[in-house]
């Protein structure tokens, strides 16, 4: 029985019992041991069963498979993008490109996930056991609006308040007209929320409204 070890990372590639015309450092052996993924070459020519070794060479694969996978599901959601946005630009009903999007994300995340759970694995069974899935926590929460959407946020008679009063302060119209201009509104955006706030404490919208207005919407 013969074992072959990768000539650069010395570990066992496999056995064969009979000649071997591949490449590799072929060791011949009396027996064949139980577990030829924990075995490696020392500098020396000794085999060596190295548990920490197989849980590394487990890991290093396992993440390989999940990130395989991860892009596989990425990539078929191409097709649903570009049917969102042709549904969009026609202003026909269905699915939208932010939605598919969340989904996208939504894979990045549990890729991510399963691989902190991989690294944090004490065994080989334990690496194994990551099954990658999205799950609900995975689902993340758009922080950007487009100009529409946030300005809907506010009320008719919030609105014409701060048109109003707009016309007597340069600051407040310069602001209103960024939001009406720009290309989305990110609600986590340090000027945005300073913003808001100011209207409130200006009495143009309640007390609370502020807190609602910057509020980031559901991913559903």
């Amino acid at each position: 029985m013969k074992l072959i070890f990768d000539e650069a990372t010395r570990a066992c590639l496999g056995a064969v019992d009979g000649p071997w015309h591949g490449s590799g450092i072929v060791v011949e052996v009396a027996a064949l041991p139980d577990d030829l993924s924990i075995l490696s070459l020392s500098d020396d020519g000794e085999i060596v069963a190295d548990e920490t070794v197989a849980l590394a060479r487990a890991k290093a694969h396992r993440i390989a498979e999940i990130k395989r996978q991860a892009q596989a599901n990425i990539t078929a959601l191409a097709w649903r993008i570009e049917r969102a946005q042709e549904r969009e630009r026609l202003g026909l009903p269905g699915e939208t490109v932010e939605q598919v999007l969340i989904e996208r994300e939504a894979i990045r995340r549990a890729s991510n996930r399963c691989e902190s759970e991989i690294e944090a694995a004490q065994d080989v069974a334990a690496v194994q056991a990551v099954q990658f899935a999205v799950t609900e926590a995975d689902l993340a929460t758009p922080q950007r609006l487009t100009r529409l959407e946030f300005l809907r946020r506010f009320t008719d008679e919030e609105m014409q308040s701060i048109v109003a009063a707009a016309d007597a302060s340069p600051a407040l119209k310069a602001a209103l007209l960024k939001w009406q201009t720009a290309e989305g509104i990110v609600l986590t955006d340090p000027t945005t929320i300073a913003g808001v706030q100011a209207l409130e404490i200006a009495g143009l919208i309640a007390p609370g409204r502020a807190e609602a207005i910057l509020t980031p919407p559901n991913p559903t």
